[in-house]
């Protein structure tokens, strides 16, 4: 779980890869070292043309050259690190955030829409790549060039070091002025983001229902109004970081000038030579510039702290002391005075129900819409908890019942089946490994079988984004056939035929509803005469 501590969130990703982190500061280091001791070398450079030594001039020189080959090098393998390191913090943070949200319960995943979970993966991201993990290393660079330069200062004179250290202080405070207006910023954007890609997505799933009625300019419209909104609060983090870099150049700049008066008072009183001008002038920069970065990298990387606490994971916490079922065979269901209303709502959406299921038999769920019948199978998937009255499943309290254990159990179809963007094998598969005849067999179970064989792809037939390459029934019916590959012994199937023909329909209920112990609990609006008596009980909702 990533806490939610100062510091503690972001240190644990360094943490994880210390072997890289290590190497990538010891090589910020070694950069640093070679970049002061090039302001060294200048005032050498300039000693040596006001002494008019030829030698002394061209032998500082070729040093300085050779020390900037070296610093390409090692700026080239720093930032190369750099950026490994980086890729492998994300991908960490990315798989952390993808843990925490589908490890919990289905009631914890849903407490936020799609588009704010793309926004944590996409968006937030880059902002802790930005400000939090690439700040870590401008802090390492700018720490180690105060410190050299505080170091290479001395050399010059004492008073040198004290003069640059309270300059270096006013110029790291300055830019902390507007700490807070960066977090909260910070925030405002990310909510922003979040709140963007939930219009972005709604609206770009309903473009068929947009196009039908000729109003795809209500889509410019709609993403045209959220993407001001995004774009004025981007303007205002913005003007904050150009604020805080104001702050930080001006107080550099006053601190620079300083310090070269400073110096230029210490070569007239004789205290030191004509090349500490140079010297200084570089070093100088150098340690205010450092300092003047140093302050809002500071602030941003703590503006950056409140977005892990967006990811911080309390899902399920109570798994561990949850009861398993068997999953070698059929259980039994009882429901005993079973209701449910939803929140916010006067009326039950499932009145007070008592059944009971015995393994291995066929009920129909039938009854108008609005009745509860949908009600009833989210409640045995476990998708509804807070019910009233008791459900058990061999004879264990649902709600005693660890989720994972209950859908090795029970497999739930929806009505409305999500079809993945990718194949035919893809979609029945979902990452597992079954043979292509399994998968046939499925299919052909769901009366898609004869379809699939005859695609000049087969099984590796795209089948589109959500599925639109093909129709409504064979998106159910395969939806249908993933749900019989997985071989449950419980089965909750939500109006699984109503889009096919009465012929299609007849034949997929019947390879179900004649397997022997399988437990199905069918809900439909129209129960077939032809196959009527094969369920074992038909329970009509009011």
């Amino acid at each position: 779980m990533i806490k939610g501590k100062k510091g503690t969130a972001m240190r644990q990703y360094f943490l994880k890869h210390t072997g890289l982190t290590l190497l990538v500061t010891v090589l910020l280091i070694i950069c640093s070292a070679l970049r002061v001791f090039h302001g060294v070398v200048n005032a050498y450079v300039l000693d040596g043309l006001v002494a008019k030594s030829m030698s002394r001039f061209l032998f500082w020189t070729g040093i300085d050259i050779g020390l900037f080959l070296v610093l390409s090098i090692f700026l080239f393998g720093t930032m190369y690190l750099e950026g490994v390191l980086v890729q492998k913090m994300n991908l960490d943070l990315r798989l952390t955030i993808t843990r925490n949200i589908t490890h919990g319960d289905y009631a914890y995943f849903h407490r936020h829409d799609t588009g704010t979970y793309g926004s944590w993966l996409t968006n937030d991201i880059t902002m802790i790549e930005d400000q939090g993990f690439q700040g870590y290393f401008y802090i390492v660079q700018f720490v180690c060039d105060t410190g050299f330069t505080v170091a290479a200062l001395i050399q010059f004179h004492w008073s040198l070091v004290i003069v640059s250290i309270l300059l270096g202080l006013i110029t790291y405070s300055a830019p902390q002025l507007l700490a807070k207006p960066m977090k909260q910023t910070n925030m405002a954007v990310t909510h922003g983001n979040e709140h963007f890609l939930n219009q972005v997505q709604s609206f770009l799933q309903g473009f068929d229902t947009l196009f039908a009625l000729n109003l795809q300019q209500r889509l410019v419209d709609q993403i045209a109004g959220s993407a001001r909104k995004i774009a004025g609060l981007r303007v205002k983090q913005n003007t904050v970081k150009a604020g805080m870099g104001s702050i930080a150049g001006l107080a550099s700049i006053v601190s620079q000038v300083g310090i070269s008066a400073w110096t230029g008072l210490l070569v007239l009183w004789r205290l030191t030579s004509v090349g500490a001008i140079m010297a200084t002038g570089n070093l100088s920069f150098n340690l205010l510039n450092s300092m003047a970065n140093l302050g809002p990298l500071a602030a941003q990387m703590k503006a950056v702290q409140p977005l892990f606490a967006k990811y911080a994971a309390q899902a399920d916490n109570q798994s561990a002391e949850k009861r398993t079922i068997p999953a070698d065979q059929a259980q039994s269901i009882a429901l005993a005075q079973l209701s449910y209303q939803y929140p916010h709502t006067s009326k039950p959406a499932l009145q007070p129900l008592s059944l009971t299921v015995a393994p291995g038999t066929k009920v129909a769920i039938a009854g108008p819409s609005g009745v509860g019948k949908s009600t009833l199978l989210n409640i045995l998937n476990g998708k509804l908890p807070d019910y009233q009255g008791t459900v058990t499943v061999a004879g264990v309290p649902l709600k005693q019942i660890a989720g994972r254990s209950l859908r090795d159990n029970v497999l739930y179809i929806d009505q409305s089946p999500y079809v993945f963007n990718g194949t035919v094998r893809d979609n029945l598969a979902l990452g597992q490994t079954f043979s292509d005849e399994q998968i046939m067999t499925a299919l052909r179970q769901a009366d898609l079988g004869d379809f699939v064989q005859q695609l000049p792809q087969g099984l590796a037939t795209p089948v589109g984004e959500d599925g639109r390459l093909f129709s409504g029934g064979q998106r159910q019916r395969l939806a249908l056939a993933r749900g019989i590959l997985r071989q449950r012994h419980i089965m909750l199937i939500d109006e699984g035929t109503s889009s096919l023909d009465t012929a299609s329909a007849l034949k997929v209920e019947d390879s179900f509803l004649k397997q022997r112990g399988l437990t199905v609990i069918f809900v439909t609006h129209q129960l077939h005469a032809q196959n009527k008596d094969l369920f074992d009980q038909v329970v009509t909702l009011a």
